[in-house]
């Protein structure tokens, strides 16, 4: 198969997509057999990033380039949950040690540089940040009054999404009324706290 036929195409507007990123498996699914992976690698056509993740050569970099890199990683089936997207969303002081994805399905990557999440997400929690999803404010909050942060730092985040406007307390409060007790009253908790 020739690397200027329809295949390229392809391969580039999904890379676009995904900030340049894609899999092996993206790669062989528009036709590119393991002799072609080699010729691009030997070209710089393509830059091996991680085991079974490259990059169109040349991309460009840019600040966001690491959610977008694990995103595509998990074939873009990912999307920059918890910790990570309440400081991409700018909730709080939380400085994650790791990057938080929400990843559902049967693809089983690990790495100690992630925390995978596997929870399946609906539509309506999940936004686009151009290169990668994230789950949407509300979601984010969700999350992390479900998981393990502390009361005050939950205080702070909620506190930061209602005070700049991404996050209305009574859709939160709803929101969180059809969740878990704990989640619940965490939330409720945490807004009394903004007033």
């Amino acid at each position: 198969m020739s690397t200027t036929g329809p295949s390229v195409h392809e391969l580039h507007s999904l890379a676009t997509r995904q900030d340049g990123y894609f899999t092996a498996e993206q790669a062989a699914e528009l036709g590119f057999d393991s002799a072609m992976v080699r010729v691009n690698l030997a070209t710089n056509t393509w830059t091996r990033v991680e085991r079974n993740l490259f990059r169109l050569g040349q991309w460009p970099h840019s600040e966001l380039e690491l959610f977008a890199m694990w995103c595509a990683w998990f074939g873009g089936e990912a999307v920059i949950s918890h910790q990570s997207a309440a400081e991409l969303h700018g909730f709080g002081h939380l400085h994650p040690q790791f990057v938080h994805v929400c990843a559902f399905g049967d693809l089983r990557l690990t790495d100690t540089r992630l925390a995978v999440h596997r929870l399946r997400l609906e539509p309506r929690d999940v936004e686009s940040a151009g290169t990668f999803n994230l789950t949407t404010p509300v979601r984010t909050v969700l999350d992390l009054a479900a998981g393990g942060i502390s009361q005050i730092t939950l205080d702070e985040v909620v506190c930061d999404a209602v005070a700049i406007g991404r996050v209305d307390p009574h859709a939160l409060y709803t929101e969180a009324g059809n969740s878990t007790d704990r989640v619940a009253e965490r939330v409720e908790l945490a807004l009394s706290a903004c007033t």
